[in-house]
């Protein structure tokens, strides 16, 4: 008995549903006491958000227990389908969704990366957003056109890239033997820096520091940043116990500046169009792209730290 409980408490899915229930209820508690304005709605979406996330994960575990195979299926489509819906916000906000060839091109893709990490074909993984630039280099020449051209291949090629295949190193993190604890490091201590870099920046901020986000503090992003290293020594014994301190401090560096990055870099496209949000299908999140673009940049900078050095990547 004392084995098996050990065997559960050494599985990163089962410490990050049982510290996920955790943090949600100590949050809540917070904002009892705190009253932050207009907290709970984000936080209610957080309760829906959350259980799609491990119930994904648990759906695959669920999967290759009753057939032996397909672990990494309801994930991939998860992100699939996620990668194609903030894509297609992207594209209204910013206009290109009248270009229908582009659209089309970074359609493909995003379903085409998605294929290429679950069947595993790091060639094919690493080549598609070649293929996919130049495909969208033809638009123009097939459409004999000029005018606007250039801008709608430039974003075009941000939809290739941070859409398909930014994102979909969630998907290829899901194979590594060592998959289910690297891409939960990732994923929930991304979301763990955003909300706390809210919370922090609400509750202790009084420095505003970019236009690009007039609502960063200085000290809400050093106090996320600060939690995220803690957060990453505490759970890299069960992610990842075989990577030394150093590179577990790198980890948590990665994760916590490079959430930064993705924000201030989809912030910036969205003060470049004039928007507050990309959408509104995350009550008090925004839209997906507002949830996602911290690990634009987040997963593929770590699963290539990662398996570079420590290895893990199919």
């Amino acid at each position: 008995m004392t084995l098996e409980l050990d065997a559960l408490l050494r599985d990163p899915l089962v410490v990050a549903t049982i510290a996920t229930a955790v943090a949600i209820a100590l949050v809540t508690v917070l904002l009892f006491v705190v009253r932050i304005p207009g907290s709970w709605t984000p936080i209610k979406t957080w309760l829906v958000m959350l259980p799609i996330i491990l119930g994904t994960l648990w759906l695959g575990r669920l999967l290759e227990t009753l057939t032996g195979q397909g672990a990494a299926l309801p994930w991939t489509v998860l992100v699939g389908a996620v990668s194609l819906l903030a894509f297609r916000e992207f594209a209204r906000v910013t206009g290109l969704y009248r270009e229908t060839l582009f659209v089309a091109v970074v359609a493909g893709a995003i379903v085409a990366e998605g294929i290429a990490a679950y069947v595993q074909r790091y060639d094919f993984f690493m080549a598609t957003p070649t293929w996919a630039i130049l495909f969208l280099c033809l638009v123009p020449i097939a459409r004999n056109r000029t005018e606007g051209m250039l801008q709608w291949l430039a974003l075009a090629i941000v939809g290739v890239v941070f859409y398909g295949y930014f994102l979909a190193h969630l998907s290829y993190l899901v194979q590594s033997p060592d998959g289910l604890g690297y891409l939960l490091f990732v994923v929930l201590l991304t979301q763990l820096n955003d909300a706390m870099g809210y919370l922090y920046g609400k509750t202790l901020g009084r420095h505003r520091w970019t236009p690009i986000s007039p609502n960063k503090t200085l000290e809400g992003s050093a106090l996320a940043l600060l939690t995220t290293i803690l957060l990453a020594f505490a759970f890299a014994p069960i992610a990842f116990p075989w990577v030394p301190p150093w590179g577990v401090l790198a980890a948590g560096l990665i994760v916590g500046l490079g959430g930064q990055v993705g924000d201030l870099t989809m912030a910036n496209v969205k003060r470049n169009v004039g928007v507050k949000d990309f959408g509104t299908m995350l009550p008090g999140h925004g839209g997906l792209t507002d949830r996602v673009n911290s690990l634009m940049v987040t997963a593929p900078a770590f699963a290539h730290f990662m398996g570079f050095l420590f290895g893990g990547f199919p």
